[in-house]
């Protein structure tokens, strides 16, 4: 599964920095709202879920992959889980740091209709701008550690991205290679709204790589 091997891969390549601006305006957001109890649908390693905790909220954290909650179970409550398993209900839900563009169009629809089932209020979440996948997000990456070494290769075609994740790890004198694929899709915010049966009550541009552009929307649903 390449969402497996990005889990693997993801402390190499993601810009904490970058990260923890947006990670702060998902809290800004939250407060501004005046809610407690949330969900994080795709939590990762648990980062969000920790700062969240830290700032006075109760968050329990979900996620596919394997690899990603062994990490975030040091940090927060979060369990393997797919949302449209979950009985619970929360106040609020976010899905952060390109969540939503890893799902096609048909894949959205019943994503959610999941999330309206367990949010009461609000669901807050990020969406890359058609700037950040056609210009950003294209090319080559290279990072290492003193045990591996990864590249990511992406090309934007059709309003697709597909990023191509190599993976050489260090076993006694050899490297193992392991190479898979993941795909993202461009969700404009009209498309969006056609999909979720909530209303849009904020959207809030960001920029985390100094482009000058948007790179991303934060857009904020509220359930009825």
């Amino acid at each position: 599964m390449g969402l497996e091997l990005y889990g693997k891969v993801e402390e190499l390549f993601l810009d904490k920095e970058a990260a923890h601006i947006l990670w702060s305006k998902f809290i800004e957001i939250l407060e501004e709202l005046n809610v407690d109890q949330i969900l994080d649908i795709g939590c990762g390693s648990g980062d969000f879920c920790a700062l969240a905790k830290e700032n006075g909220f109760s968050v329990k954290g979900i996620d596919l992959s394997t690899t990603q909650v062994k990490r975030a179970k040091n940090k927060c409550d979060c369990i393997v889980k797919n949302v449209c398993d979950l009985q619970e209900c929360f106040e609020a839900s976010v899905a952060i740091f390109d969540v939503i563009n890893y799902m096609n169009e048909n894949e959205l629809k019943d994503f959610f209709k999941c999330v309206e089932r367990v949010t009461k209020k609000y669901f807050i979440f990020d969406i890359n701008s058609l700037f950040a996948m056609e210009e950003l997000a294209i090319g080559t990456l290279k990072a290492e550690d003193e045990n591996r070494f990864s590249v990511l290769y992406s090309e934007f075609e059709n309003n697709i991205l597909k990023t191509e994740i190599t993976l050489f790890e260090k076993e006694n004198n050899c490297y193992k290679k392991t190479q898979k694929n993941i795909i993202q899709y461009y969700h404009s915010i009209k498309d969006i709204e056609k999909l979720l049966n909530m209303k849009l009550i904020k959207k809030v541009p960001v920029t985390l790589y100094d482009s000058g552009e948007i790179e991303k929307w934060i857009l904020v649903f509220r359930n009825s």
